[in-house]
């Protein structure tokens, strides 16, 4: 499917500015005036949701990938309850982990670096790590039992994006985290912009609304080259948030004017129907 001119050219190429505005701004605030860090992570979170949960609606990219009643209630919010209770863990074992083996203000000498320089290393681990467990999640098939679940929707928009199952949320937020989070040396700070910019960068990249950002899609991965890893046709673009790894490894995929024609699984059989969800849970452990 080719792309149209943009109908609403101030949504196209307005929204992605914005939210990074909101989020500079935010994350400055919280740095200048010394704020707790998890409740600005928080705030800009649900801030980002809800500015790009009211434009969606309003002006979908495709109607048929828009959320029903049926998709949210049936499919999305058993993953949702489940991954938000997964992370809470998860955090807490990171935290009390962290508080037993490390320094809390960060430690060797990635900690002396600028903050900004930390903040670039730490996403390029975290990236290097996800890119290698989420390719090998999509090659191996006692991996894909767990990580299948995120691409059986057909569809692809914001409140399908925390569609995972738990285990993958264990591997990305626990031991991923942990390494490159505490393990690294990096202080407090550069892990709280660095998730500050996971957190928008995976958002964005879910959404069903006609965002271009041009030449950063090779840079940056968002909703022009992620939908094309959710493609039932295409394949590629298995990083969190930066290019870079796709494209060292020959993964990359940007095709600016054209929109995958159909999104989800290549074959209803590659696995259980996610409305099914105590059958999503327990596939994994399944010969």
């Amino acid at each position: 499917m080719d792309l149209e001119p943009p109908t609403h050219p101030q949504i196209t190429y307005g929204l992605y500015p914005v939210l990074v505005a909101l989020t500079v701004a935010g994350v400055a605030l919280t740095l200048v005036r010394d704020l707790d860090r998890n409740a600005a992570v928080a705030a800009l979170t649900v801030a980002t949701i809800l500015v790009v949960f009211v434009v969606e609606r309003r002006h979908p990219l495709r109607s048929d990938w828009q959320m029903t009643r049926d998709s949210l209630v049936g499919r999305d919010l058993p993953f949702i309850g489940a991954g938000f209770a997964v992370e809470q863990l998860a955090q807490t074992a990171v935290a009390l982990i962290a508080a037993a083996l490390v320094p809390v203000g960060g430690f060797g000498p990635l900690a002396t670096t600028p903050l900004l320089v930390q903040v670039a290393i730490v996403l390029v681990a975290f990236d290097l790590l996800w890119y290698g467990y989420h390719r090998a999640a999509h090659a191996s098939s006692r991996l894909w039992q767990v990580h299948g679940v995120h691409h059986a929707p057909s569809q692809v928009y914001l409140l399908m994006h925390p569609v995972f199952h738990p285990l993958d949320l264990v591997v990305s937020r626990f031991l991923i985290s942990l390494l490159v989070f505490r393990f690294t040396g990096v202080t407090p700070d550069a892990a709280f912009v660095a998730i500050i910019v996971l957190n928008l960068q995976q958002t964005i990249s879910h959404v069903n609304i006609d965002v271009r950002v041009g030449p950063l899609n090779h840079v940056l991965i968002g909703a022009e080259t992620h939908r094309y890893h959710h493609s039932a046709d295409d394949s590629g673009n298995f990083s969190s948030a930066l290019a870079l790894w796709d494209q060292v490894f020959g993964t990359f995929v940007y095709e600016p004017m054209r929109v995958p024609v159909r999104l989800g699984l290549s074959s209803v059989d590659d696995y259980p129907d996610p409305r099914h969800f105590h059958a999503a849970l327990v596939y994994p452990f399944r010969r």
